[in-house]
């Protein structure tokens, strides 16, 4: 296919996509029913904007939408307009508007579900469905042009009717070099304000068929009402994806490539590990509501009888509070709730599965040098960690690239028992640690063999890590000098301050997980990487090699020297919080970030 071919086809797909995507950035006239309603109970992921409007009317009432809008952007943002004029007036002359009148087009509901095939070389369908109001007549015209320009690089395009509803098929040309790759189709109608965009002639005939709602939709399957349930339907944005639908159509597709039996197999695989005990992962997210700058919820729907891999992750709700060693500066904080005792059991029975006492022969294994008897996970390693695990994070001054310190908490129940385990756990190393001294408590540094970067350079993280016990605890930090803050002691509390009690009121009495986060030291982080062009020069190490997004010209569309300084920034980063909850079907866990009162 020539290059301006595909140019012609990429420019009516995102037009398409436009109409969808941005429309996260009026009041809904859709008369319809909703997209949940009409959209095949096959669909098995789902993302639905209830007014395009009313969000983009929140995030500039967001702390976001407030930076975006602050005298100290001006320079900066005129200086990405003009980049970007040109690009618009490409834009204006094949389709009629601008990228921010695109933006702008959607109004009521808007709505993305993708659908299995039939055919293994397309396995799926992805299907739009857009509100765009009293804009219709300009989206209607967007649309027309966007095929005019397919069919001018060569598309065939085709007409049909149904319902009453002219339906618009771009048919992508077939070249010699890609006539073996699937070319699916683009299809667009439109009926009233509401337009359909999709992949596959017959899906979207069947939302047309079906507009006014089925019996058959998916909103009628019992996954997505619970998911969503716990999610909260009035929610600005709403997602849902069918885990046992993905992870079915997974082993399908690799069956395609390989054989059926291998795709059984997989499946089977699945099932004896419990993973198919997922049913459904959905979640919520919304701008500007009650106390929040930002709140999301992700639901983890899986109900009883829970099996295999899923029994790992047993966590209780008790109550959760900042340690006493916590300090009151950190820059992050998060603990959790986990049962390791049933854990352990949860491991061992998914292990004998596959090979019955398998963990008892790796056991025998793990003798130290010196003899002696061998460890025993359960009751060397399992049996005296406690059921808690924290993790805390901050910044040494001043703040760079490299200088963010982390440690890790194991709450210990018997600690003499553990120090003995550790003592057996530090010989099977052979490589023995330093060892020294502070304040009573013997710190091991254990030192780490380099680690090469995407880049091909030698990672900046070297270590040591330097690990204890003490206060009944095993830490373990990427910072010695963090390590030894936490026990010399003597500060501040995290549970003491202001701003993390502010965090706190918005989380229920017991919870599963816990955690608190204070932005502007890693927000810093990131500015002065992107000011000194070190965020450039990552971005494209990672793309080549192959680990990360080809970021193409980022220095020319986004001018580090335009920058404002980074206390403009600073005004409008707010603190938050986020805690999990687990459930006798799943789990809830919902995150937000509070409203500040006067950014």
């Amino acid at each position: 296919m020539s290059i301006a071919t595909r140019a012609a086809l990429r420019l009516a797909l995102s037009v398409c996509m436009g109409l969808a995507g941005m429309s996260l950035c009026a009041s809904t006239s859709r008369a319809a029913a909703p997209p949940e309603k009409v959209f095949p109970d096959s669909t098995f992921l789902f993302v639905k904007v209830n007014s395009a409007s009313a969000l983009r009317d929140s995030f500039r009432q967001s702390q976001f939408g407030q930076l975006w809008n602050d005298p100290g952007l001006k320079e900066w943002k005129q200086d990405m307009a003009q980049k970007l004029d040109e690009g618009n007036k490409s834009l204006k002359e094949k389709i009629g508007i601008t990228l921010a009148q695109l933006v702008e087009l959607p109004q009521g509901t808007a709505a993305m579900g993708v659908v299995p095939n039939d055919d293994p070389k397309t396995p799926m369908s992805l299907l739009l469905s857009i509100d765009c109001g009293k804009n219709a007549g300009t989206a209607a015209d967007v649309l027309s042009k966007a095929t005019k320009q397919a069919e001018d690089a060569g598309a065939r395009i085709e007409e049909l009717k149904s319902k009453g509803v002219t339906i618009h098929v771009i048919h992508p040309p077939k070249k010699d070099d890609d006539k073996d790759k699937p070319q699916p189709p683009l299809v667009w109608a439109q009926s009233g304000p509401n337009f359909t965009i999709g992949t596959d002639l017959d899906a979207v005939k069947d939302v047309l068929v079906n507009a006014d709602g089925r019996n058959d939709s998916l909103a009628s399957t019992e996954t997505y009402a619970k998911t969503l349930k716990k999610c909260g339907t009035d929610s600005q944005v709403i997602w849902y994806i069918d885990a046992n639908k993905v992870f079915k159509l997974m082993a399908q597709n690799g069956g395609a490539r390989g054989n059926a039996a291998q795709a059984q197999q997989v499946e089977a695989i699945m099932q004896v590990v419990g993973i198919n005990g997922l049913k459904a992962v959905g979640g919520s997210f919304s701008l500007s509501t009650g106390n929040y700058d930002s709140l999301s919820k992700t639901v983890f729907y899986a109900p009883p009888p829970v099996q295999g891999l899923l029994k790992v992750f047993s966590m209780p709700k008790v109550s959760l509070k900042p340690e006493p060693w916590v300090p009151a500066n950190v820059a992050a904080y998060q603990t959790i709730s986990w049962d390791l005792d049933n854990a352990f059991i949860a491991i061992n029975d998914l292990a004998n599965m596959f090979q019955p006492g398998i963990l008892n022969v790796l056991e025998q294994q793990l003798i130290g040098p010196n003899g002696g008897e061998p460890l025993n996970f359960q009751k060397d390693l399992f049996g005296p960690i406690g059921d808690r695990i924290t993790i805390i994070s901050d910044y040494k001054k001043p703040i760079k690239e490299d200088s963010q310190r982390t440690l890790i908490a194991i709450a210990l129940e018997d600690t003499k028992k553990f120090e003995k385990s550790f003592e057996k756990v530090r010989e099977l190393m052979g490589n023995k640690p330093k060892e020294r001294e502070f304040q009573g408590n013997k710190i091991f540094d254990f030192e780490l063999p380099d680690l090469p970067n995407p880049n091909g350079e030698q990672a900046k993280f070297k270590g040591p890590i330097s690990v204890t016990i003490a206060k009944n605890t095993l830490f373990a930090s990427s910072d010695a000098s963090l390590l030894e803050q936490i026990l010399r002691g003597g500060g501040a509390g995290l549970a003491d301050s202001s701003a993390f009690q502010s965090a706190l009121k918005e989380m229920p009495e017991k919870v599963s997980s816990l955690s608190y986060v204070k932005p502007e030291e890693s927000a810093r982080v990131s500015y002065d990487m992107i000011k000194s062009g070190q965020f450039e020069k990552a971005m494209k190490g990672a793309a080549q090699a192959g680990g990360g997004p080809n970021v193409g010209n980022f220095g020319e569309v986004i001018n580090k020297d335009k920058l404002p300084e980074f206390s403009v920034f600073a005004k409008y980063l707010s603190s938050g919080g986020g805690y999990s909850v687990s459930e006798e079907d799943g789990m809830v866990m919902t995150n937000f970030t509070l409203r500040k009162q006067k950014p």
